[in-house]
């Protein structure tokens, strides 16, 4: 006699709330780790990208100040050794942009050949549709070729822009450039665009000396995530640099983006003459306005 039993409804059950055990736990594993990717993946970007965006800033730093010696500026009196800019930092909260109305802008100087000068900008413009920030770089050959209106024949070049405010880095939150001396201190103002405040410290004449002056620049750069990451919402705090000059910014509407603040310390190397002591007299080859060495 054959057995025609099937399973009973307890074994039914039992195997029901067994497969309904297993597909819940593998949709939770699946969640976890679909979280934990997004998380991983948002903080790998900001990374790459601030990165990118200050190893292309260090190269430019390093290059700014550095002028042919066969530059052609020399008869134009807007354009000579003492005139020509060098860098160029805006750091006077009052003027500045950026999403929390701290951030600065920099602007580099340097020749590429005996005929053309460089220009290189990074500043933070606004996305269109939102009140969040992102980082700018501008390239731009032969800025000042308007000065040939000013009494500068020579100067004729034609304005080149070569890269029109690229988006290097996108949702930034502060960007700091604070320049030192020698010595460790901040040196201010160094400004080529000089705010109202800036003016009252000695404006342009004053940053004409104080560029050959910058040993060294640092640059505090802060971005956020583009989509959240943190389960929940967190109260940030924002500190780079010292008071009064850098920043400090306290995310008072508590979010759950990720936020990570990197940092590059500069050396500029063609910012001032170098001075090489003579080994006969002890004494200094040229004039002694130079000291990065």
């Amino acid at each position: 006699m054959k057995n025609n039993a099937g399973f009973t409804l307890t074994e039914t059950l039992v195997g029901m709330v067994i497969g309904l055990i297993s597909i819940v736990a593998a949709f939770s594993a699946y969640n976890y780790y679909n979280k934990s990717y997004t998380s991983v993946s948002q903080k790998l970007a900001v990374n790459k990208s601030a990165r990118d965006a200050l190893s292309l800033i260090t190269t430019d730093l390093r290059n700014t100040g550095y002028y042919h010696v066969d530059f052609d500026s020399t008869n134009c009196s807007n354009l000579n050794s003492s005139q020509v800019d060098l860098i160029g930092i805006t750091n006077n909260k009052k003027y500045l942009n950026g999403k929390y109305k701290q951030s600065d802008a920099l602007h580099l100087y340097y020749s590429t050949s005996a005929k053309d000068q460089k220009r290189v900008k990074y500043e933070l413009k606004k996305y269109q549709d939102s009140d969040n920030y992102y980082l700018i770089r501008d390239v731009v050959i032969n800025p000042e070729g308007q000065y040939q209106s000013r009494g500068c024949p020579q100067w004729t070049r034609t304005y080149n822009m070569v890269v029109d405010e690229e988006l290097l880095v996108p949702f930034v939150e502060d960007f700091q450039v604070i320049p030192k001396d020698i010595e460790g201190n901040v040196v201010f103002p160094v400004c080529t665009s000089c705010s109202s405040y800036e003016n009252t410290k000695g404006g342009q004449t004053e940053s004409k000396k104080n560029m050959k002056k910058v040993h060294t620049v640092e640059i505090y750069l802060t971005v956020r995530s583009p989509k959240e990451v943190y389960p929940k919402a967190r109260k940030i705090k924002i500190q780079n640099g010292e008071h009064p000059y850098g920043s400090n910014i306290t995310i008072s509407n508590a979010d759950k983006y990720h936020r990570e603040t990197f940092f590059v310390s500069v050396h500029t190397r063609n910012l001032a003459i170098p001075q090489v002591a003579v080994a006969s007299s002890g004494q200094s080859i040229g004039i002694g306005t130079g000291y990065n060495k």
